[in-house]
C-alpha cells in the first residue's frame, strides 16, 4: 500500500487525492465528449462538473465525518481530504440533488444528463476505490482465506487488523480487500454500460442500468466490508445497503417506465 505516491520535500501527493482528481478529470473529458454526441453543449457538462465535484466531495466527506467523529482531534482535520476518509453515497446523493437543480436551471433533461455521465460515474468509482486501497481505508472484514491482504500498521485497515490480531492472540490478521472488490464491480458496470449502449435508447435507461448494477454490487459487497456498529441501521443492514436497495428500485423504474424521450446520438448529417 502506498498512501503517499510522491514525496517532494514538504509536498506530498496522496494516493486517494490523486485517484480522486484523476476520476474527475477523466470523467469530465468522457462526459463532455458524450454530451456533444447526444446534442448537449459540452460547456453545460463542464458547468455541471463544478456542481458535481463540489457537492460530491462535500457530501462524501460530511457523511463520513458524521459517523467517524472520534477520528478527528480538531476541526481542521475534517478538511484534510487528501488523507482519505469519505463515504461515497454521501457524495453521490448530494451530487444527484445538485445535478437535478442544474438540469432545472439549464432546462436540460435530468435523465438525459444521467445517461450522459453514467459511464464516467462508473469509471470514477473504479479509480477512487483503488485510491482507497492504496490508503488503507474503506477496508473489509477479517478473512480466513490465504488471499486476504495485510495492510500497513499505520493505515486505518492496519490498525483494525492489529486489534483483531491481539484479540485472537496471533501475529497478523488478513482482511478482505473490499476496495478492490468495489473497483472490480465498477469496472464490470462500466463494461456493461458500453456494451449495451446501442440498445439503451430510452431516456434514463443508461442511468437506470448504472443504478441497478451499482445497487446490486454495493449491497452484496457490504457483507464483506467492515462497518462500525452505528452504521447498521435496520436488521443488521448498513446504511449503505439501504441506500443501495433504494437505488436498485429507482433503476428498475427507469428501465421499465414508459416514456417518449430517447437518448440517441445526434445525426449531424441532418443538420
Amino acid at each position: 500500500m502506498y498512501p503517499v505516491l510522491i514525496r517532494l520535500g514538504w509536498f506530498n501527493v496522496y494516493s486517494f487525492g490523486f485517484m480522486l482528481a484523476m476520476s474527475f478529470l477523466i470523467g469530465i473529458y468522457i462526459s463532455s465528449s458524450r454530451g456533444k454526441k447526444f446534442g448537449v453543449d459540452p460547456q453545460h457538462i463542464l458547468d455541471l462538473s463544478v456542481y458535481v465535484i463540489v457537492s460530491g466531495v462535500v457530501g462524501s466527506r460530511l457523511l463520513y465525518v458524521a459517523f467517524h467523529l472520534e477520528e478527528y482531534d480538531n476541526f481542521v482535520d475534517v478538511f484534510a481530504l487528501w488523507q482519505g476518509g469519505a463515504t461515497l453515497y454521501g457524495g453521490f446523493l448530494l451530487a444527484i440533488f445538485a445535478g437535478f437543480v442544474f438540469s432545472q436551471k439549464r432546462k436540460i433533461g435530468f435523465f438525459l444528463l444521467g445517461d450522459i455521465i453514467s459511464p464516467a460515474l462508473a469509471l470514477g468509482i473504479m479509480l477512487t476505490r483503488v485510491g482507497c486501497f492504496l490508503s488503507g481505508c474503506c477496508f473489509g472484514k477479517e478473512t480466513t482465506h490465504t488471499w486476504g491482504v495485510a495492510f500497513p500498521s499505520d493505515s486505518p485497515a492496519g490498525v483494525y487488523a492489529a486489534e483483531l490480531a491481539a484479540e485472537h492472540g496471533v501475529n497478523a490478521v488478513l482482511l478482505h480487500p473490499a476496495q478492490l472488490y468495489a473497483s472490480f464491480f465498477a469496472l464490470v458496470t462500466l463494461i456493461l454500460l458500453l456494451v449495451l449502449q446501442k440498445r439503451l435508447t430510452k431516456q434514463g435507461a443508461t442511468f437506470g442500468v448504472f443504478l441497478v448494477c451499482y445497487g446490486i454490487f454495493r449491497f452484496s459487497l457490504d457483507f464483506f466490508r467492515f462497518y462500525e456498529a452505528n452504521m447498521r441501521v435496520l436488521y443488521d443492514l448498513t446504511l449503505n445497503q439501504i441506500v443501495s436497495a433504494v437505488l436498485l428500485i429507482i433503476g428498475m423504474y427507469l428501465l421499465l417506465r414508459k416514456t417518449e424521450g430517447k437518448t440517441v446520438p445526434v445525426d449531424k448529417s441532418s443538420k
